[in-house]
């Protein structure tokens, strides 16, 4: 029996180790994990787990006003697509109580999860190196390095790997280990060009080396941040489409770096694009606060105001999850996501985690530019991310709740 739970943990494993990757793995091993978990794990507390996981039950919550706005969509269609998607919001969480991690499974998915992460860098950096090599002729191209890159949405996997970077920096993994990770991760959100990712990133190592500064502080630090430093600036220099992208976003912000920008990029990296899609939506969200248009609606209620307006945008969402949710399901369904967001919070304070409360402010910091549950890639990130979360400060509790008690010793 205990080599057959085993079968069930390591597909619990392994929706950490396919995460980075391909779309349909994170589905199929999502079952695989559900599957393996009824056949060789013990489900006699089920329920009662379900009753301890607040934050679980909120999930299922917001699926379940998802499901209710099929009563007054205004694009039917859509919201039925869309509650195919957010099915996950049931089942991952399924998946957890089904599996029930404890705290050593919940610390070997983090670990695999950062591994998943190395990977995924090495794979495309070598990539990238391989098109050099293959395509050089072509290489001047204005976006040849994000295109022959590995990734599946760039700004969702800088999210990823500022998850990683929180869990590498704050977890108990040897120093140059470390280095080689915040080095490594730091190079790929660079060349993907995400200039939320790179914020988030510096911040995080601003706050690690505040709380290390002790430790940090010597001269071969320094040769390594300085070369750190040059490094960014050489990668940002010699690809065009990362070039135009931070500067310009430079220059919006008042630092006067408009002449490091070409006219391409000022036309294809224009950040005020976003106030626009942000302005449509608070233009519907005034019209229908409560229960919004429905769940999928917002690509063309979008579409709609752009035309009214007469700006030329493509049918995107929001590009702000707050926005986006408000958009489609009302107020009420953006206090389930800030209702999650808080609780998880709360309680990481409360057991002074700091790793836990940066991944949570990374999840919510990340929805500002991009509505990254409107995609599989996001959806399966955050239900992971929140689960997990979720069952590390349960079984933290239990834990300390054991710990607290007094030694009876039994005859």
């Amino acid at each position: 029996m205990i080599k057959k739970a085993k079968i069930a943990e390591y597909s619990f494993l392994s929706m950490f180790a396919v995460l980075p990757f391909l779309d349909f793995l994170s589905p199929v091993i999502l079952a695989i994990t559900i599957v393996t978990g009824l056949l060789f794990k013990n489900q006699k507390d089920f329920f009662v787990l379900l009753k301890s996981q607040k934050v679980l039950l909120l999930l299922l919550l917001y699926f379940l006003l998802a499901t209710l706005s099929l009563t007054y969509s205004t694009q039917l269609d859509e919201t039925i697509t869309k509650l195919g998607r957010i099915i996950v919001f049931v089942l991952m969480p399924a998946a957890f109580l089904i599996i029930n991690p404890s705290l050593q499974l919940i610390k070997l998915a983090k670990r695999t999860f950062v591994f998943a992460l190395i990977l995924f860098c090495l794979f495309s950096l070598g990539k990238l190196i391989y098109h050099y090599i293959v395509d050089y002729e072509i290489s001047h191209w204005y976006n040849f390095v994000q295109t022959s890159m590995y990734h599946k949405y760039i700004p969702e996997d800088a999210m990823f790997l500022n998850t990683g970077l929180v869990l590498v920096l704050f977890g108990r993994f040897k120093k140059y280990f470390k280095l080689f990770c915040t080095i490594l991760f730091l190079i790929v959100i660079v060349l993907f060009g995400v200039r939320l990712g790179l914020f988030i990133y510096l911040l995080i190592i601003s706050y690690y080396f505040i709380r290390n500064w002790k430790k940090l502080f010597s001269l071969k630090s320094v040769i390594i941040g300085i070369f750190t430093i040059l490094l960014c600036f050489f990668l940002i220099g010699n690809s065009r489409y990362v070039n135009d992208k931070f500067y310009d976003t430079l220059d919006k912000i008042g630092l006067g770096t408009k002449d490091r920008v070409s006219e391409t990029g000022e036309e294809y990296h224009n950040i005020f694009l976003r106030e626009k899609m942000w302005g449509a939506s608070y233009e519907l969200i005034l019209k229908r606060p409560i229960l919004g248009y429905g769940a999928g609606a917002e690509r063309d209620e979008l579409a709609n105001v752009y035309k009214k307006r007469g700006y030329s945008i493509p049918r995107h969402n929001a590009h702000n999850q707050l926005l986006s949710t408000t958009v489609q399901l009302g107020f009420l369904g953006l206090f389930i996501i800030l209702g999650i967001f808080g609780m998880l919070l709360f309680k990481g304070i409360a057991q002074r985690n700091m790793k836990m409360n940066l991944i949570i402010l990374v999840m919510a910091g990340s929805m500002i530019t991009e509505s990254y549950l409107e995609i599989q890639q996001g959806l399966f990130y955050y239900c992971v991310f929140v689960c997990l979360l979720s069952y590390w400060q349960y079984q933290n509790e239990v834990l300390l709740n054991e710990a607290s008690q007094p030694y009876i010793e039994v005859n």
